[in-house]
């Protein structure tokens, strides 16, 4: 099922509520169509780790006759407790195997799940376009995307399954804790005080004093983890921007430009890199010595008890093996918080980037009507704004095409071509009036850089088409046609057709999709700015033979673009027109 928008809320900071966060982005995929199937993994993950701390309290125990057995020289009851032992290990190995296994299983199942949901949110009604128009827009969609939604999905299992892990563990060794260590007396204000299960206690306030203190030393954490992802994305971005223009960087010879940006991105990464040590130094310090600590407390407190004779040695050992057990249990904060704050960060950049989409695809749309007569395309007082609306960019704006019309409009640069196009498309969200479009006229909009994706040329030229692809020989007749023949023997070729294509070849390439196409309504943004005029006659006469029913519009300031077309508009500099 897609993920419901309309319930994002950002994420509460209170770290109580954290499993509320939690349940909120895990929600939409134990509530669809393999909830069944992930219900029934998780359970068998579940049974196993019970089986596991079952094990852990059978070693408890094993422990007691083991240490016995040596203090009485017990051998022939030392040698079967090792064989014993080798089942239990055997069985508990088996076990934690099998449990990883499962686990492994529901999480890459869970996160095509997840990714396949976020994927087709963020494509859908253009938001991977239209999140530039969001204020506060979250940066970085291919982070949360590829590896935020991975480490949700691990840490929400791994903190699930640990706590159910630990409770189970707290009581069952709660028990044996409590039975072992026995009552303690003292005399308090004249009066004596007998405490049963003292251990229990013990153990109690000792992991609470230490939660609260690594609470207080690690609550920056979160924030700082936050941080460093969106330094860490911030960084790897502009690596990206350098690849991207290499080209134009090397004729500016801007190198050095460049390497400052980056390095002042990288200290940035640096430096919040460094305070996350910081407060991890100070949580590894107090959880080593509190963990160091923990070995020899259980022991010290119950010496006593074993000096006077009331218990033996076994018991003792027990007793310090159960405590470590009971904890750990109420430790298991301590020893995550770390990695609750990398969580909580996931958490809040998940949150981001779903309130992010959510704006994005609430944004206006102008709607399209269907026109009820010959007209493809019918535009009716159409007003475009900027984005602040200071001023209109167009207003009054009507025209009409038909079959076989051809429509060019020219203008000064920032005088709102490109964002009618825009607008026609459905892109821009700051526009009113009426646009009437033959629901069964299919369009293509070609860009002044097409764009050409990173699969073989064949695939390249077909795009957006899926199905249905021409034949070889009509792609390469295709090709031949719009000038560049050399390509016709690379049409199974993958690569990077973007940097490895001059720009007029781009535009060649962009032409010959439009004849594969075969679309109603052409939208051309100085789509032949890279070419001489012989070659844009070339391709221009080309679309008007072999798609003689299309409508184009033209985007461009050439004047030989003017015998392609029937209508004109043309957009002064103060934003009106004339046709």
């Amino acid at each position: 099922m897609p993920l419901n928008n309309s319930d994002v809320v950002m994420p509460r900071r209170n770290p109580i509520k954290w499993a509320k966060d939690a349940w909120h982005l895990a929600r939409p995929y134990w509530t669809s169509e393999e909830k069944w199937r992930a219900i029934g993994l998780v359970t068998g993950v579940i049974i196993l780790n019970l089986l596991t701390v079952y094990m852990s309290v059978l070693f408890n125990k094993w422990s007691n006759s083991m240490y016995d057995s040596l203090q009485e020289f017990h051998k022939e009851i030392f040698y079967k407790l090792i064989i014993k032992f080798c089942y239990m290990a055997f069985f508990y190995i088996l076990f934690q195997i099998l449990a990883f296994y499962l686990r492994s299983f529901l999480e890459i199942r869970w996160r095509r799940w997840m990714t396949r949901a976020y994927l087709e949110n963020w494509l859908k009604g253009h938001a991977y376009y239209k999140t530039r128009f969001v204020e506060n827009a979250v940066d970085n969609p291919d982070q949360r995307i590829s590896q935020d939604i991975g480490a949700f999905i691990s840490s929400t299992l791994g903190f699930t399954l640990g706590i159910i892990s630990n409770v189970v563990s707290l009581f069952s060794f709660v028990f044996i804790l409590w039975g072992l260590s026995g009552p303690i007396s003292f005399m308090l204000a004249g009066h004596q005080i007998t405490i049963g299960g003292y251990m229990v206690w013990a153990a109690l306030l000792y992991a609470i004093v230490g939660t609260y203190i690594t609470f207080k030393i690690g609550r920056p954490l979160v924030k700082l983890n936050f941080k460093q992802e969106t330094l860490e994305a911030d960084f790897r971005f502009g690596l990206m921007r350098v690849r991207e223009y290499g080209e134009n960087i090397a004729f500016y010879n801007g190198e050095e430009q460049e390497r400052q940006g980056l390095l002042l991105r990288f200290n940035d990464v640096v430096n919040n890199f460094f305070a996350i040590v910081y407060r991890q130094m100070k949580i590894n310090i107090f959880n080593t010595g509190y963990s160091q600590i923990a070995n020899i407390f259980p022991l010290l407190v119950a010496a006593p008890r074993y000096f006077a004779k009331v218990i033996k040695l076994g018991d003792l050992m027990q007793i310090a093996s159960a405590f470590g057990q009971v904890q750990g249990s109420l430790s298991f904060f301590i020893d995550s918080y770390s990695s609750l704050a990398g969580w909580r960060a996931v958490m809040d950049r998940l949150y981001g980037f779903q309130n992010t989409i959510s704006q994005a695809q609430n944004l206006p749309v102008l709607a399209k009507q269907d026109p009820q007569n010959e007209d493809y395309l019918r535009v009716h007082n159409l007003a475009i704004s900027l984005p602040d609306a200071s001023q209109p960019l167009l207003s009054g704006l009507s025209f009409s095409l038909s079959s076989g019309q051809h429509l060019l409009i020219k203008g000064a640069s920032g005088s709102g071509k490109t964002t009618l196009l825009r607008s026609l498309a459905g892109l821009w969200p700051y526009v009113k009036g009426e646009v009437f479009q033959n629901k069964t006229k299919r369009e293509l909009f070609v860009a002044q850089r097409p764009y050409l994706p990173s699969v073989s040329l064949r695939a390249t030229i077909c795009y957006p088409l899926q199905d249905n692809l021409p034949a070889d020989a009509q792609l390469e007749v295709i090709l031949r046609a719009c000038g560049v023949a050399a390509l016709t023997k690379r049409l199974d070729e993958v690569a990077e057709w973007g940097k490895i294509l001059s720009l007029g070849e781009q535009q060649r390439i962009a032409f010959a999709r439009v004849l594969v196409n075969q679309p109603d309504i052409i939208y051309l943004d100085e789509a032949t700015s890279a070419l001489d005029e012989e070659m844009e006659a070339q391709l221009y006469q080309l679309l008007i033979e072999r798609l003689p029913a299309s409508a184009i519009i033209s985007v461009g300031h050439r004047s030989t673009l003017a015998k392609w077309h029937n209508q004109e508009l043309n957009f002064n500099s103060n934003r009106e027109f004339n046709g």
